[in-house]
């Protein structure tokens, strides 16, 4: 396993990921940039958590020019180091996003019955840099980065020193580095080596001392997207249920979910339902998608480093160093990654597009035996170190038998103002990732009737929300009736802490939302709510001597830059296959 050690000792919080996003046509990548700073669209993390210490893979989502990528960590100390895989991100995703299945039972009038639809279910010595004022503590390159680790004391340096080092700080960043330099923290500074492109970008894998993730998220201000999508799965051995420590925990109105859509465009509705939520709570959130055990219902869906393998000893078969190349191109799991280094190892000659490499008789006929041999060895190598290694490592962070939660929220860059924290709570129940409800349909005096009733999953089970009569049900992809609108998407905010039972401090007063034939309304929302239904300001830990949020909690690490502007495609690892 490839992974670098530059010392021990770091502890995390990050910003981090997402759902929905919008499209753009260029980007930087990162927190700093050499051009203009675009948008975060969204962040995704997975934090692992053990006895003593968080490893956390951070996903960067990024589209555009290779040489304008750029991307700044603050860190407390320097971490261990290693590369992940998408691949994992993408099963993870697909193995614990929200299922909303809603079942039917009896018949609306003859006239409406077309629209009864069902939705499916589914340690070098430090040398001091140039500018002065900054001293670098590592240097070194991995995967398809080059990695240095800088530090002062002065935040005017540092804002400096990633300007020189083109890193575009705005008046708004330097104001922001400032905490960080000043609580004696470092940065890890990243950019793509030589020749790599951007479809070579990957997850980023950091390991430090801490008992619990931290997700710094104020310097993503600079560069955040409306209601940026963040996405974060906690793994532990059993230390219970994730819960947000100085950000509220939100349970969304699932009265207003769109149960009619089908499960895929009804998540689309859960997207909104909860950045709705997190706005009537003050923009401070987060919501919990799923919790429970890391079974088979989870690592069915994770793609095994068995099949690389397979691929790996398949290929170490064929004794043609063309085909050898050609083949393991076209079972890549990046292929655009991997004609990328192949160019480096290759390079076309004038005339030749990259078809070239996906022909053996022609890389034959161009390139002489050395040189398809050096070839050779060295894109073996970058199967294990780029493709097999990254996976190993990702996987290794979900074990089968850990407990897993992924928590949600949207956020705006003026509601970046405090890092959130996050503990383990031993007796707060799991989540299901399921969501249920039910609708009981009737025909009476020629007039369609309809009941809905939350399920399991909603936290309501068995609670009758709509009673419509005379209006058909709302057919596939059709909006919620719209008094349903009018009701909070928020049905309950919590404060939660480690080893306590959450602390109501607002509950949505609803009853039954009746609708008539005559378009009439009733019930639905009792004005006020119960417990104390005011938003309380959240305040951040004061630092100390003992570390940058004292001696309560973890330092932190924030991660800007996880850019997604399009959706990269991964090609799924298939064995290859000979006459």
């Amino acid at each position: 396993m490839l992974k670098t050690s530059i010392s021990a000792g770091l502890t995390l919080g990050l910003a981090v990921v997402a759902t929905s996003v919008p499209m753009a046509a260029n980007a930087c990548g990162g927190f700093f940039c050499t051009t203009i700073p675009i948008n975060q669209a969204a962040e995704q993390i997975v934090f692992r958590q053990e006895a003593g210490s968080v490893t956390a893979m951070v996903r960067i989502q990024y589209t555009g020019n290779a040489e304008d990528f750029s991307w700044v960590i603050p860190v407390p100390d320097s971490p261990e180091i290693s590369i992940g895989s998408d691949t994992t991100f993408n099963d993870l995703d697909f193995a614990t996003q929200p299922l909303f299945n809603l079942s039917t039972e009896g018949n609306v009038c003859p006239q409406d019955d077309l629209v009864l639809v069902a939705a499916p279910t589914d340690a070098p010595q430090a040398e001091v840099a140039d500018g002065g004022g900054v001293v670098i503590e590592e240097e070194l390159s991995l995967g398809p980065f080059n990695f240095q680790v800088v530090s002062s004391d002065n935040p005017d340096d540092m804002s400096l020193w990633l300007a020189e080092n083109n890193y575009l700080v705005t008046d708004r960043g330097e104001e922001l580095i400032d905490p960080y330099v000043n609580a004696g923290m470092k940065f890890v500074a990243v950019k793509l080596r030589s020749g790599e492109s951007s479809g070579s970008i990957q997850p980023i894998i950091l390991k430090y001392a801490s008992d619990r993730p931290m997700v710094p998220i104020r310097l993503t201000a600079i560069a955040a997207e409306d209601d940026m999508g963040v996405l974060i799965w906690v793994v532990n051995d059993q230390l219970g249920r994730a819960i947000p420590e100085n950000y509220k925990h939100v349970i969304p109105n699932y009265t207003r979910l769109n149960w009619f859509a089908g499960s895929a465009n009804a998540y689309g509705s859960y997207q909104t339902l909860i950045t709705d939520a997190m706005d009537e709570s003050g923009g401070q959130g987060f919501a919990t998608d799923f919790a429970g055990s890391v079974n088979s219902d989870v690592t069915d869906f994770l793609t095994s480093p068995a099949g690389i393998e397979s691929n790996l000893a398949l290929l170490d078969g064929i004794t043609n160093d063309a085909e050898y190349l050609t083949a393991s191109l076209n079972n890549s799991t990046n292929v655009n990654a991997a004609l990328a280094r192949l160019q480096i190892i290759l390079p076309l000659p004038t005339g030749f597009s990259t078809d070239l490499y996906f022909n053996s008789d022609q890389l034959k006929a161009v390139y002489s035996p050395d040189e398809l041999q050096t070839a050779r060895v060295e894109m073996g190598e970058f199967l294990v170190t780029r493709e097999l290694e990254p996976l190993q490592n990702s996987v290794a962070l979900v074990p089968e038998g850990s407990y897993m939660t992924r928590l949600y929220t949207t956020l705006s860059a003026d509601e970046m103002t405090v890092d959130p924290t996050f503990n383990y709570n031993t007796s707060m129940p799991d989540q299901s990732r399921t969501r249920e409800a039910s609708i009981f349909a009737s025909c009476e005096n020629n007039v369609s009737n309809w009941k809905l009733t939350l399920g399991e999953g909603t936290g309501r089970e068995g609670e009758l929300v709509m009673d419509v009569s005379g209006q058909p049900l709302p057919f596939f992809g059709q909006p919620v009736p719209e008094p349903v609108n009018d009701q909070p998407a928020t049905f309950e905010r919590q404060r939660t802490s480690a080893d306590a039972e959450p602390e109501i401090e607002f509950q949505a007063n609803l009853t039954p939302l009746i609708i008539s034939a005559d378009g009439s309304v009733e019930g639905g929302v009792i004005e006020g709510g119960v417990e104390n239904p005011v938003i309380t300001p959240v305040v951040e830990s004061s630092s100390s001597s003992n570390g940058f949020l004292g001696a309560a909690g973890p330092a932190l690490i924030a991660l800007f830059g996880a850019l997604w502007l399009r959706r990269r495609t991964t090609k799924d690892v298939q064995l290859l296959k000979r006459d």
